[in-house]
């Protein structure tokens, strides 16, 4: 083929393409980008990967942690075992959010389209999947990562809050008010009991917890609940001029820097301040916004993904999607759809 000749190929080509539909033409992108793609990771190799780090320690049972084991055969090509001890059967995805999954060869492509922050919706259509397929193993997935032991805090730690109004996106059945659309707006002026308190405490190694704490302003028993477990080795506490900040500081025998944005003072002594959290909040809010609002039951969900894309975001795409997903299996995840779906909103 000539050159002239490919380039009238490609323009008709283009031109078929451009008369399709959304949906057809989100299939047409997912099928070069899959023809195209450089990632050579198998689900095969995914799946030793796991096996490595799930059982680094040993290979034992994850019902009763017994290291007498056999194989059990390979149905549909799965290897599963047996534990003599307690008679029962497993496999490499017991208890992982890969457990109940028709289409593993499609979780490492559903791992992209969740770090590039793709909606259910466009997920689903890219990767050939249902909405609610795209719901389950998202919310699986992230619930998995909120139960991984946080690590504790060094050095100065910056503490700041941030709000989200209190939705119920998702709910036909909204009884006390009218439903809003694409997240609306509170009907009370300033903090009130309609906005969703997230705590957000970053540590100048970047170690991040982020945490809705309550509903309406952050009080010294959430602030204390939520991180008195991690500031053992931290030397420092700056906040701003709120008051719960510099009590639970006194409480906690931490040394407290106060910062008083009204007086612009952003900076004490050239080291003290509080600008790698409000960072953290500005990207936080750009990356929710294109989601139009999410169900406050679920907040917890979104902010444990954000926080993982904002701590890897100079890594591969590769290693991300292998780095969630690994992470994601080690603790157990017991979590079906119907689980998933009558979620409620409960606070810490």
């Amino acid at each position: 083929m000539t050159g002239k000749t490919r380039d009238v190929a490609f323009c008709e080509a283009m031109a078929v393409i451009g008369a399709l539909d959304n949906g057809s033409q989100h299939k047409v992108l997912a099928s070069l980008k899959a023809l195209l793609d450089t990632d050579t990771t198998s689900v095969a190799e995914f799946i030793e990967a796991l096996r490595d780090k799930r059982f680094r320690k040993g290979f034992a049972c994850p019902h009763c942690n017994s290291e007498k084991v056999i194989r059990y055969g390979t149905p549909r090509g799965r290897q599963k075992y047996m534990c003599t001890s307690c008679g029962k059967a497993f496999s490499d995805h017991t208890h992982t959010p890969f457990r109940g999954t028709h289409h593993p060869e499609k979780w490492l492509p559903f791992m992209e389209c969740m770090i590039n922050g793709l909606s259910l919706r466009k997920t689903a259509t890219q990767l050939g999947i249902a909405v609610s397929t795209a719901f389950t193993w998202r919310h699986k997935l992230l619930n998995a990562l909120k139960r991984l032991k946080p690590e504790s805090f060094d050095g100065l730690l910056e503490v700041d809050e941030t709000y989200f109004l209190y939705s119920e996106k998702g709910n036909k059945n909204i009884v006390d008010r009218k439903p809003r659309k694409r997240g609306g707006s509170s009907k009370y002026r300033g903090i009130s009991r309609e906005q969703t308190c997230v705590v957000v405490a970053r540590d100048r190694n970047k170690l991040t917890h982020v945490q809705v704490a309550c509903m309406g302003p952050i009080n010294k028993a959430k602030a204390k609940a939520l991180l008195t477990p991690y500031i053992d080795s931290v030397s420092a506490i700056c906040s701003d001029a709120n008051g719960t900040w510099r009590v639970f500081s006194e409480d906690a025998g931490v040394d407290h820097k106060e910062l008083n944005m009204k007086r612009k003072q952003r900076v004490i002594q050239r080291i003290y301040h509080i600008q790698n959290v409000n960072a953290f909040h500005s990207r936080l809010k750009d990356w929710m916004n294109r989601f139009n609002g999410v169900a406050t039951k679920f907040l917890d969900n979104y902010l444990t993904c954000f926080r993982f894309i904002d701590a890897n975001s100079r890594t591969s795409m590769t290693a991300k999607k292998l780095d969630l997903l690994l992470s994601a299996c080690l603790p157990i995840s017991p979590e079906r759809y119907i689980d998933i779906r009558s979620t409620e909103f409960l606070l810490p």
